[in-house]
């Protein structure tokens, strides 16, 4: 298979402070004129529509015409329509639902699988599920097995583990934490409730994952798909800068905001739908854990038997 790719070849994500289209439109919304207005809620209403259409398409969407559309953008703060086309695109390249939306918006008639198979083609249901397919088998061409061995001796030599992700990539983090608890001890949550980053990554030691030698020091295995928050996008960089070693999960297409470590995975999540998919960011977690097991030797086995045994004791399962 191939190198795992380290960088995303993909349009970038928002700029940094940079007030989204639908933020700009609600922001000065009080102040349209009528026709403006019902240009504004057609946009609104799905505004990813804006990066397909002409200024005249869109004037002929919304019953106005190409002036109230030129007039609008500027009044948005926009130099022009393709300035406002360029907005509505990066929205959906960085993964925004309400960008991602199909004509219409969201029903039963106006799925994107719906729109995006025709007759003969499989039926929207199997269309989902052919896109994970693909999904899976695009992440496995491009992640190296050699990699993702290091990756795994990694988990198995650091004195400590630290899972962190936000947003969706919260649960998938949640998801590595409890496979890797199979095997071995001291996986802990960064930031647990209540807590502030800062108050963990203070005791967080450093490893030399160069040359192997983790035992003294903690692994970060942090999950970062598209949409990650400012907080995520410091903590990959203060990582960096303090020597931690750090394994990332993260999607193929968004350009991430701080240097990757040495141990990314990029993982395909585009989906035929507004939400993405996330089997193959799954898969490749499930894939480490599996590399993890053999790797503990008798101790991972020891504490799955313990495990067990706590179970029947406690009568939890």
């Amino acid at each position: 298979m191939k190198q795992a790719i380290h960088a995303a070849q993909a349009p970038d994500g928002p700029e940094a402070g940079e007030p989204s289209l639908t933020a700009r439109i609600r922001d000065r919304y009080g102040d349209l004129s009528p026709m403006e207005r019902q240009l504004a809620d057609v946009i609104l209403a799905c505004p990813g529509e804006l990066s397909g259409y002409s200024a005249t398409e869109l004037a002929g969407r919304a019953g106005v015409s190409k002036m109230t559309v030129s007039r609008l953008v500027r009044r948005l703060g926009y130099a022009g329509f393709e300035a406002a086309r360029l907005a509505a695109r990066r929205g959906g390249d960085w993964g925004s639902p309400l960008f991602l939306l199909p004509p219409g918006g969201p029903g039963p008639a106006s799925t994107s699988a719906s729109a995006a198979v025709s007759d003969g083609d499989p039926a929207p249901l199997d269309a989902h599920f052919q896109r994970s397919a693909e999904a899976l088998a695009a992440t496995a061409r491009q992640t190296d097995p050699a990699m993702l061995a290091r990756a795994a001796r990694a988990l198995a030599d650091a004195r400590r583990i630290w899972v962190c992700g936000a947003r969706n990539s919260a649960f998938l983090a949640g998801y590595a934490r409890w496979q890797f608890i199979q095997v071995r001890g001291e996986v802990h949550q960064l930031a647990a409730t209540g807590e502030t980053m800062a108050e963990t990554l203070a005791d967080i030691a450093s490893g030399n994952l160069e040359s192997g030698n983790l035992e003294s020091g903690d692994l970060l295995f942090l999950v970062g798909i598209r949409r990650r928050p400012p907080a995520i996008v410091r903590l990959l960089r203060i990582a960096g800068e303090r020597g931690i070693p750090t394994i990332l999960i993260a999607d193929s297409h968004s350009t991430l905001e701080a240097p990757p470590p040495p141990l990314t995975f990029r993982c395909e999540t585009r989906s035929l739908a507004a939400l993405d998919t996330h089997v193959a960011a799954l898969a490749v977690i499930h894939a480490l854990a599996a590399e993890l097991i053999p790797l503990t030797g008798e101790a991972g086995r020891a504490r799955i038997r313990a495990i067990e045994d706590l179970h029947d004791r406690l009568g939890e399962l």
